[in-house]
């Protein structure tokens, strides 16, 4: 079983460095621009099994540490993009997209490898049903982080294009400027929405005794996990109230939603060393 976990662990992110190369020559090359790539079903399950399979390993759901959150997060943002592509038939993002990917599960990767090596768990296993309400909209808030950002890049980017008059290879081949805007808009809100359920449920589950890492020493982690639920949480209220308060353009929203991504993202990699 260690082994062949271990195998599993080092495939995914090669899995999702293909579909993200696979997009790149999309990208570049502008073919098959409006086609269903059937790859992300493939590689998705795989990616449920392994986790099905570890949490099996380690007795426990795989939501119980920083590395495994990080994994349950790539594959939350293959599925919410293999659903977008199927419902727009618009796959342009898509290098951008499993870039980021790649780069989640690889860092899930690096630190799940030495808990498999050393015949241990990553982390606490989260076995109370009461937990769920805090980690399931943990991940579903920092998904759509996630997306916000990759979406606020490509309307920043494209927008320095217009204003530089250097229309070239990248705005040619990104979607509109006002759909990558909006999309990144909703996935604030999705966003700020589930983490503010995330840290009332954390608080919670916290005063009742019920968090799953309690405090046997790993105290670090434990507030490395709430900085960064409140960085998250203060990022998206930030751009959110910005935007319908003060006005502000999407440039600007665009600009603190991709700040706030960075340091959620810097965050993760603390926590996950501290596993």
């Amino acid at each position: 079983m260690d082994i062949v976990l271990s195998i599993a662990n080092w495939l995914l992110p090669l899995a999702y460095l293909a579909l993200a190369i696979d997009y790149g020559a999309t990208f570049i090359l502008r073919t098959r621009v409006h086609a269903r790539h059937p790859g992300i079903l493939l590689v998705a399950v795989f990616h449920a099994a392994f986790l099905a399979t570890l949490a099996v390993w380690s007795g426990g759901l795989a939501l119980g540490s920083m590395p495994e959150l990080l994994s349950v997060i790539a594959l939350c943002c293959a599925l919410v993009y293999g659903v977008t592509e199927h419902v727009c038939r618009d796959r342009r993002a898509g290098a951008f997209v499993f870039a980021l990917v790649f780069l989640v599960q690889y860092s899930s990767a690096v630190y799940l490898a030495g808990a498999l090596s050393r015949h241990g768990a990553a982390g606490e296993a989260v076995r109370s049903g009461w937990a769920l309400l805090h980690y399931v909209p943990a991940t579903l808030a920092y998904t759509a982080i996630a997306f916000a950002a990759v979406y606020a890049l490509l309307y920043l980017a494209g927008q320095r294009s217009i204003k530089q008059h250097r229309l070239g290879l990248l705005f040619d081949r990104l979607p509109p400027l006002e759909l990558l805007g909006r999309m990144s808009w909703y996935a604030l809100l999705v966003g700020l929405a589930f983490i503010t359920v995330a840290i009332v449920t954390g608080a919670l589950l916290a005063g009742h005794g019920g968090t799953p890492h309690p405090g046997h020493g790993g105290e670090p982690k434990i507030i490395a996990k709430i900085v960064t639920g409140v960085a998250a949480w203060i990022a998206c209220t930030v751009a959110v109230l910005g935007r319908w308060l003060g006005r502000w353009s999407v440039a600007r929203v665009s600009r603190i939603a991709v700040a706030g991504a960075a340091v959620v993202l810097v965050m993760f990699v603390v926590s996950a060393a501290l596993s």
